[in-house]
């Protein structure tokens, strides 16, 4: 016996979708019968009140085929949900139908449903001229008309209905007739959005002229709510709609019944307006059947239709001439007709004439293909079985299948030329008939097939939807997979898995193999598991393993499918009993978690909300300011950084709205360990913390990864980032540095005195400034102080919510040294707490030009009484003397010479050292400009300096004056000695050498 080889393939992709059909009618005769596994038919006998009997498919048609009609009508419905298998019944029907003389068998497949298809197939190769008149009206749909046209053909046409229609009830009074529906339907506006790309009309045109896509699911193309022109608001301005059409609009929108009384007044004009648009006159097909039936009189029809609901257009006409009796006054006049026809239950309650049920149920029984995949009628061999004959069909390919089905009847057994065939089959298995299920064993089998039901009817096998995922996607990936040793992938056929609701692996073992195992290879071994090992309940043999490329793994106990050590699994177990007893809300929490984990289910928001809650205090109580020291934020702007909701904590599979470009601090994916974490903490926030585990261990290592992430989100919000704790610096240095409050940047304790300094409103040379640079010393000065705690703030640390008492003196040091190569000009851009400081910053460096303009002119008055060579205390002490010696001979002219006195005695005081040092701060800023001349104004100078100047310029006024009213006035006998005439000769001498010097 050979040994199976690992990643071995006995099919090829391409055999794979030439052979897999997913249509009844897409294979040929020799596939479909070599594929063709025994149905479980279920015949009811409505007529005759029959108690239900299940019936095999041979004996459908021959009840069919023998029964006597009801005066030449027998119309047999068969059954079934979408995918059930009832085309598939019609189908094989067709193929095992005996051809003889008298019977004529018409087959209207659903892959050939526009118009042209159908009434092609109902004339049955017939001529005539009734015949040839039919045909050559639908002789030019698809090619003398087109989709466009067809579109606005049918639109037309369903608005002529609408506005013909009389009222049939208080629902439907307003939306028929002339102000009713067909306004919508001629309107501009709508009919271009009812005309747009993919719309229903554009949808029915299509299928009118071309018939229904094979990919195309099996709902008739009618009228839903959702075809309604509800949504026009959301593309178009509903105020270029005519007047008329927007009341109408506004009604519909709002009124549900009217909604759905128009969906039903629409789709009951819709096979007229169909027909009329393609030039098919009303009762032009029942017309051309009936004259069929009445050539064929004394044979009989066997009319095969796969799908009822999918021939629209003509379906009216044609369910009329099916259900017409044969005979006409005692005498056959139309040859029978027995017709077998596929149709959903819905359909055939809801949509199609009770007149024509009626017929149906009193002709014939009716024959229901529903197998429930759990049944009683239903064994898991059967279902093997369908697999086990498409696995075949697939290794044999399409060629090998017709070949063999033509000459001799039977599909031959691939696995019965495979050297490897007992290898194979001892380790896969194989169906009751011998086919071998490689690469799926039987437990895999049965799950693929129960993954791939329909979610609204789970119990019910779905041929269709086991052929399209089970085998041909499953089939068609392992050819490609098995080489590279990728098969089974993780996660097959997890969609349907998911929306099937099958059991998964328990959290214990999921969460097992994604600790042992790498990333890659976890999902795979899961799949193995819960597929080939029965959902973790079954060994798998190591064979399975080898020839997947996989090392084998210990598959379980019974409860799981790997191993676990046995305090761990005593422990699993211990919490398992205990959280039988928990209240059902927390039960059902935890199973949340459990699907949410397994199935991909969506976790519940309130849930979703604790956890998320949970996990950031979580990560918030481990973040410490140590590094970087910083002052601890306040719970408004943690709430900023780290918010309570999905950016800052986001769960996979719960509803999150995050935007692009948001990365949360912590992403808790998918997975059973973090399932487990989950659980856990609903337990702790529900007061069963006994039973959470090592809940708070994982989630102190989940918030001690995402620290790091919490404390860049908080520093970016206080911006306390290196980037703009240096441009703050910058902003406070220059700051010092305008404001006089250091002068050298050389050492690095300057700077960072300079970034410390709080501000001082008050300045003692403010009498020397110009208004303008006070009033924006002022204006910095009020802005300073707040921004420089903020600076502390994000460079020390402080004890609760008081002020900063210990700083970072290393980080400190290398921002304020980064800062200092920036000092040449004002940083543009700074953070927030410091943009107001910033900009009054700028403002007080625009006015440095007018604070030089003032100092000039304060300068320039000083020096024309008080040049470089004279005392301004030899100057005071002549202006003293003078005004001593004159004031007997009356030429100190001032009103208070009591106050002169005290004002020389003042300006003895004035510091006069000021006027020096202005000149030396204006001869610097020469050439300077922007912050080199503000830095130039910074330090205190000439703070007596207006002071100075007033008092000389005073001086000068009342020596001036006495002088010339002694001198103009030619009676006065004035005797000046030699001791006044002294004080005021010098005086005029200083007045006039500050001239000179100008």
């Amino acid at each position: 016996m050979s040994t199976l080889p690992i990643g071995f393939t006995c099919w090829q992709a391409e055999s794979v979708a030439a052979t897999i059909p997913t249509e009844a009618a897409t294979p040929s005769d020799q596939v479909l019968l070599a594929t063709h596994s025994p149905l479980r038919i279920r015949r009811e006998g409505a007529a005759t009140r029959k108690q239900a009997e299940f019936v095999s498919e041979h004996e459908v048609v021959q009840e069919f085929l023998t029964s006597t009609p009801n005066a030449g009508v027998l119309i047999a419905p068969v059954l079934g949900e979408s995918g059930a298998g009832k085309s598939h019944l019609v189908r094989w029907a067709h193929a095992n139908i005996p051809r003889i003389d008298g019977r004529h068998v018409i087959y209207l497949q659903k892959t050939q449903t526009s118009l042209r298809d159908v009434v092609e197939q109902l004339l049955n190769g017939r001529t005539g001229p009734a015949f040839d008149e039919i045909r050559r009206q639908v002789s030019g749909l698809g090619t003398a008309i087109s989709i466009e046209e067809m579109e606005r053909k049918i639109l037309a046409e369903l608005a002529e209905a609408l506005r013909a229609r009389e009222p049939q009830g208080f629902l439907d009074k307003p939306l028929v007739g002339e102000r009713g529906l067909a306004l919508l339907f001629l309107d501009p506006l709508f009919r271009e959005h009812l005309l747009r790309p993919g719309s229903f009309i554009n949808r029915r045109a299509v299928h009118a002229l071309n018939g229904r896509d094979p990919d195309e699911p099996d709902v008739p193309l009618e009228f839903t709510v959702d075809e309604l022109p509800l949504d026009i608001t959301d593309v178009a301005n509903l105020a270029d709609a005519s007047k008329a059409a927007q009341n109408l609009f506004r009604q519909v929108v709002v009124n549900t019944d009217m909604q759905l009384e128009a969906v039903r007044i629409l789709n009951d004009s819709l096979d007229l307006a169909v027909m009329k648009a393609a030039n098919l006159g009303v009762g032009n097909v029942n017309r051309a059947f009936m004259k069929l039936r009445e050539e064929l009189v004394g044979d009989e029809i066997v009319l095969l239709i796969e799908d009822v609901a999918l021939i629209q257009g003509v379906r009216r006409d044609l369910l009329d001439a099916i259900h017409e009796s044969s005979i006409v006054q005692g005498q056959e006049k139309y040859a029978a007709v027995r017709t077998l026809l596929a149709v959903t239950p819905s359909y055939y309650r809801e949509n199609l004439p009770e007149t024509f049920r009626t017929r149906a149920e009193a002709s014939s029984p009716s024959y229901v293909v529903d197998v429930q995949i759990d049944g009683a009628k239903t064994s898991d061999a059967d279902l093997v079985d369908f697999v086990g004959r498409y696995l075949n069909a697939a290794r044999l390919g399409k060629d090998v299948l017709e070949a063999e089905m033509s000459a001799n009847k039977a599909a031959p057994n691939a696995c019965d030329a495979c050297p490897f065939s007992d290898s194979c089959h001892s380790t896969f298995g194989t169906s009751e008939a011998g086919h071998g299920l490689y690469p799926y064993n039987e437990p895999a089998v049965l799950r693929a097939v129960r993954a791939c039901v329909d979610p609204d009817n789970p119990q019910l096998f779905s041929p269709r939807r086991v052929l399209a995922g089970a085998i041909r996607e499953v089939l068609m990936d392992a050819a490609g997979q098995l080489p590279r040793g990728d098969f089974p992938p993780g996660r097959l056929l997890g969609e349907r898995t998911r929306n099937a609701g099958l059991q998964a692996l328990p959290l214990a073992a999921r969460q097992r193999l994604e600790e042992d195992y790498p990333k890659d290879l976890a999902p795979r071994l899961e799949s193995m598991l819960a597929f080939w090992g029965r959902a973790g309940t079954r060994p798998i043999p190591d064979a399975v393993f080898a020839t997947f490329g996989l090392d084998p793994i210990a598959s379980g106990d019974g409860s799981d499918g790997v191993e676990e050590p046995e305090s761990s699994v005593r422990d699993e177990e211990s919490r398992r009993a205990k959280a039988d007893g928990l209240p059902k809300s927390v039960q059902r929490q935890l199973e949340a978690i459990e699907e949410w984990s397994a199935k991909d289910k969506t976790l519940p928001q309130d849930m979703a909300r604790m956890i998320r809650s949970f996990v950031r205090e979580a990560v918030l109580a481990r973040v410490e300011w140590f590094d970087p020291v910083i002052k601890s934020p306040d719970a408004d702007t943690v709430k900023r950084a780290v918010p309570d909701n999905a950016r800052s904590i986001s769960i996979e599979g719960a509803q999150e709205g995050i935007g692009q470009g948001v990365e949360p601090i912590v992403r808790l994916k998918r997975t059973a360990r973090n399932a487990v974490l989950l659980q856990g903490l609903i337990l702790i926030q529900s007061g069963f913390a006994e039973l959470s585990g090592d809940a708070l261990a994982r989630l102190d290592a989940v918030a001690v990864d995402a620290v790091p992430a919490a404390r860049a989100r908080i520093l970016a919000t206080l911006e306390y980032d290196e980037a703009g704790m240096v441009e703050a610096a910058r902003s406070l240095i220059i700051g010092a540095l305008a404001c006089g409050h250091i002068v050298s940047t050389a050492r690095d304790v300057d700077l960072i005195r300079a970034v410390a300094w709080r501000g001082d409103m008050a300045r003692e040379d403010a009498a020397a400034r110009h208004p303008q640079w006070v009033d924006s010393h002022r204006g910095y000065m009020a802005e300073r102080g707040a921004a420089v705690e903020r600076f502390l703030g994000g460079i020390g640390a402080a004890q609760g919510a008081g002020g900063v008492h210990a700083l970072d003196s290393v980080r400190l040091t290398k921002i304020v040294k980064a800062a200092r190569a920036q000092l040449d000009e004002l940083p543009s851009a700074v953070p927030v707490w410091c943009a107001d400081a910033n900009r009054k910053l700028a403002i007080l460096v625009q006015v440095a030009p007018a604070q030089i303009s003032f100092w000039a002119d304060l300068v320039q008055r000083v020096r024309r009484l008080l040049p470089e060579s004279e005392s301004y205390i030899d100057t005071v002490d002549a202006v003293v003397l003078a005004a001593r010696e004159g004031q007997a001979q009356g030429l100190v002219k001032v009103k208070d010479l009591a106050a002169l006195e005290q004002a020389n005695e003042a300006a003895r005081r004035l510091d006069a050292r000021g006027v020096p040092e202005v000149e030396k701060a204006l001869a610097g800023a020469s050439g300077q400009r922007g912050v080199a001349l503000a830095r130039q104004l910074g330090p205190s100078a000439g703070k007596d300096l207006k002071l100075i100047a007033e008092y000389l310029e005073e001086s000068e006024r009342w020596v001036e004056s006495g002088i010339s009213d002694a001198e103009i006035d030619p009676g006065a006998k004035i005797d000046i000695d030699e001791a006044i005439d002294s004080q005021v000769t010098r005086w005029l001498n200083i007045i006039s050498n500050g001239a000179d010097n100008e």
